[in-house]
């Protein structure tokens, strides 16, 4: 024999459980929105390196970017870009 269970208790706080539902779906879709945005990101300094990296030595000294640190100045945009505010 089961005794019945307390009012409080068996009650489902059912608007507790959309709200919670819809905090972790929102977290969840920021979360997601940020890795597309990393990944957008670093695609887009790939095709900056891969179009720099075809300009001759004159052109990128032009640019004020050394050839050996084309590298560098690629990942300095990329990693400033991510700053937080």
């Amino acid at each position: 024999m089961q005794a019945p269970a307390h009012p409080r208790i068996a009650e489902t706080p059912i608007g507790w459980v959309i709200g919670e539902a819809r905090e972790k779906g929102g977290r969840l879709v920021r979360g997601l929105a940020e890795v597309f945005t990393v990944c957008a990101n670093a695609r887009a300094a790939s095709v900056l390196y891969e179009e720099l990296s075809r300009l001759s030595d004159a052109e990128l000294e032009r640019r004020g970017i050394p050839r050996g640190e084309l590298h560098r100045c690629v990942f300095d945009t990329l990693a400033n870009q991510h700053k937080p505010a």
